[in-house]
């Protein structure tokens, strides 16, 4: 059943990889994009840890390293008046660890420009045997009982492709998901922007506290600088417009803008690129119709605020791959797709609530200045001299109390951005699936507060040495179930499982991952955890079970969707 065909729509982040996956499992599917070349511009930079998992399954993640910046969430987050000028303050990013006695994970999240990433993500691809047909424009996706059909034009005309299934990763204006009818739930617009991407040598005015992100707050030029690499001077400066057009800012006021912000007059500025964008906080209300599945952009939308769109993206295609190759196999019903809307949209909300959420509490940082930090520019703001605030309307000059003060309330606001800034394990790697294709009788809450293995949460990292090959999580079979054990014991069960169910169930003990993974997994001697192919633990059995084979025949069934009676019905 692999020759059965995939379109993919959408050439990102989140379509390469739902290719590389898929390529890893024996399909070749087609990959169309409307662009007649690969992008450009920088765009989104945060790659997380989890993301990072993701991109080592399929042997990406070790050239995005090389070509990123794996130190640059050890560095800070600065809020300035401009790059020369005054600085309000700083925060200390923390990064996840991976090299502690008790590591979370073994691999880093990097800064790198989303340009720089599609393109050795694309080159994974094509080492594989795909690659992606640009200059193809999907124009409307309609389906019936046997198949979807997908309208694309192209330089030499229009064409038909005809496919089993079609996955829509084509972004926030999706024609895949307009062709459904699926409908994105939630504001449109909480603001606007536009992004100015420039190159410029600011290194001398970066100082100690070097940063990937820098809050302008200035007078005149405000919003935020992205620094997407360490060394190439490629940058971005968010700047806030309210309701003007973009047209109301040509290229020689969005340099004036940036040498604004920078605080120098002279500075040598190359315009690189200019675009208007909404902000928009939704998510569809489904994720699934028929044989048309969306992922990433397409199904949500969320503020830059956390740095999480392209990661989630990029999750969901992990999520969906697995299931979807189970049920053209037919080791599933094809039911077992609809766990993934179950498991990935409301992680898909959480996310955008977590984004919304972090945009509010800027406002405390406003409060303790006295002035909003990202409030609309003015239509004449490139306009005029370079203007700094006033000593005394800013307040946060000298040593006086009054000065002391101030600044000690603008530090607290800043701190209190943790959640924004220090995601951690919390958001980026326990996030829990709470219903799916998961063995829910198996569910522990207590636990689940504690961390370790948990039904429906990522598999506990451990490795007897260091680094993501050789882990707990590279180790996870791409079918089936793999079976984490402390002792032996299952041979009969896994024997009579895989008899029942037609699935493979690849055994792993947990010794050979170092002393703490047993401890990790919180189970005790004749235990087991049972981890699906997208790593998160589906079942537990923290003792020994009374009647193993029974168990594990419930525990490869639950994770596939199967009854009892065998598989795929």
């Amino acid at each position: 059943m692999q020759n059965q065909k995939i379109v993919i729509v959408g050439a990102g982040p989140t379509g390469l990889s739902a290719a590389c996956l898929l390529h890893q499992r024996g399909y070749d599917p087609i990959v169309l994009d409307q662009r007649t070349e690969p992008e450009g511009l920088p765009a989104a930079h945060v790659i997380n840890v989890r993301t990072m998992e993701v991109l080592s399954e399929f042997g990406a993640g070790d050239r995005a390293i090389a070509a990123g910046d794996p130190e640059a969430f050890k560095g800070h987050i600065n809020w300035v008046e401009n790059l020369a000028g005054r600085k309000f303050g700083v925060f200390q990013l923390t990064a996840i660890d991976i090299e502690g006695d008790r590591p979370v994970a073994g691999i880093p999240s990097i800064n790198i420009p989303q340009n720089k990433l599609e393109t050795q993500i694309r080159s994974r691809l094509e080492e594989m045997g795909g690659h992606v047909w640009y200059g193809h424009k999907v124009t409307q996706v309609t389906q019936d009982a046997d198949s979807a059909k997908v309208s694309v034009e192209t330089e030499a005309g229009t064409k038909v492709i005809e496919a089993d299934w079609v996955i829509g990763c084509d972004g926030a204006g999706s024609t895949v998901r307009r062709s459904t009818g699926i409908k994105m739930i939630g504001p449109q617009s909480l603001a606007r922007f536009m992004t100015i991407y420039f190159r410029a040598d600011v290194d001398h005015l970066l100082g100690s506290d070097y940063g990937v992100l820098y809050w302008i707050c200035g007078m005149d030029a405000r919003g935020l600088f992205i620094n997407f690499e360490r060394t190439s001077r490629n940058w971005a400066m968010l700047v806030p417009i309210g309701d003007l057009p973009l047209e109301t800012f040509d290229e020689a006021a969005a340099l004036r803008i940036v040498r604004k912000a920078i605080g120098e007059e002279d500075i040598p500025v190359e315009l690189v690129g200019l675009s208007g964008w909404n902000m928009s906080a939704q998510v569809a209300d489904g994720y699934r119709e028929g044989r048309v599945i969306l992922a990433g952009d397409a199904c949500h939308r969320f503020p830059p605020t956390g740095g999480l769109g392209l990661n989630t993206g990029v999750q969901d295609a992990q999520n969906l791959v697995w299931k979807l190759d189970a049920v053209i196999r037919g080791q599933a019903p094809v039911g077992l797709l609809d766990t993934y809307q179950q498991e990935r949209q409301p992680i898909a909300q959480r996310n955008t609530d977590h984004s919304v959420s972090n945009l509010q509490n800027m406002a405390a940082i406003d409060e303790a200045l006295g002035f909003h930090t990202l409030a609309p520019i003015a239509a004449d703001a490139a306009d005029g001299p370079f203007r700094v605030f006033p000593s005394k309307q800013i307040g946060t000059d000298g040593d006086s109390p009054e000065a002391v003060a101030k600044r000690a309330r603008v530090d607290a606001a800043i701190q209190a951005q943790a959640p924004h800034f220090s995601q951690g394990a919390e958001v980026d790697l326990d996030f829990t699936y709470q219903q799916g294709a998961l063995s829910a009788a198996c569910r522990d809450p207590a636990r689940e507060a504690v961390g370790g293995a948990c039904i429906g949460r990522r598999m506990p990292f451990a490795n007897a040495g260091r680094g993501w090959g050789g882990s707990t999580l590279a180790d996870v079979a791409k079918d089936g179930l793999t079976l984490f054990v402390d002792g032996p014991g299952w041979d009969e069960a896994v024997r009579v499982a895989t008899d029942a169910t037609g699935l493979a169930v690849t055994v792993r003990t947990l010794a050979d991952y170092g002393p703490h993974a047993v401890d990790l997994m919180g189970i005790v001697p004749g235990g087991a955890v049972g981890v699906r192919p997208d790593g998160h633990v589906s079942w537990i059995a923290r003792t020994a079970p009374s009647d193993p084979v029974g168990a594990l025949i419930a525990a490869v069934s639950d994770s596939h969707c199967l009854d009892l009676r065998g598989p795929a019905g």
